[in-house]
């Protein structure tokens, strides 16, 4: 067996494994070579091969199952949630700039979705809709939660389900403290924009979905910015 890096023969493994998905030898959530089917192809050592599988599996690409080998899966928003926190941890960015992606990504999803959107889709956004008029504090902050994730897992684009995944987590806490924070007037007006942003996708009218998300995220951006003013 040849003696490489452990960095090269992480690469080695990703390549080895591209090779796979584009001849349609292996697709999400199916099981990949054995480590020794690895070991014979790539003429690499059992402990370099588990070592770039433990890697793989620490940014979400597979995933190990109790005696049934190792599997393709895309859980890659682990990965990023991991990066966003520790550039929040140290202070090397904040949440008021995980706000502002997400109102771009967004903001993109509604002209990806526009006239687009299925009957299912969205009769499942129109429920999470109807339920935030009546829902308390915490359980809004959830269903609010859950629309924008719908809304970037709906428009078809993965890298942007995969950064909704990892920004949702790390938000979470924040928007169940701004709901906190919120007075009725307010919290009914953001829970009625949600609403504006869906009806405008099914209406296809772009500029009120734009306008709605830009005024939902101004109020976010407000109250985030106070409490680091207030930290401050």
């Amino acid at each position: 067996m040849s003696s490489v890096s452990s960095g090269r023969v992480y690469f080695e493994v990703i390549d080895y494994i591209k090779r796979l998905v584009g001849e349609g030898k292996v697709r999400f959530g199916e099981k990949l070579p054995s480590e020794r089917e690895m070991m014979e192809t790539l003429g690499l050592s059992r402990n370099s091969i588990r070592e770039a599988m433990r890697t793989l599996e620490h940014m979400g690409m597979t995933e190990s199952r109790q005696g049934k080998g190792n599997f393709l899966v895309n859980h890659m928003g682990k990965s990023f949630t991991s990066v966003f926190s520790m550039l929040l941890f140290t202070g090397e960015s904040s949440y008021l700039e995980i706000s502002q992606l997400r109102r771009c990504l967004e903001t993109e999803a509604v002209l990806l979705l526009a006239g687009r959107i299925s009957p299912e889709q969205t009769e499942e956004m129109e429920q999470i809709v109807e339920r935030m008029k009546s829902a308390p504090g915490a359980e809004c902050a959830e269903l609010d939660m859950q629309f924008h994730e719908k809304l970037m897992e709906n428009s078809g684009n993965l890298l942007f389900s995969v950064l909704g995944e990892a920004m949702q987590e790390l938000y979470a806490a924040e928007i169940s403290r701004v709901q906190d924070v919120l007075d009725r007037r307010q919290t009914d007006r953001l829970n009625s924009l949600h609403g504006k942003i869906l009806q405008s996708i099914k209406d296809q009218n772009i500029q009120d979905g734009i306008c709605a998300i830009r005024e939902h995220y101004d109020m976010i951006d407000s109250v985030l910015g106070q409490k680091a003013e207030n930290i401050q």
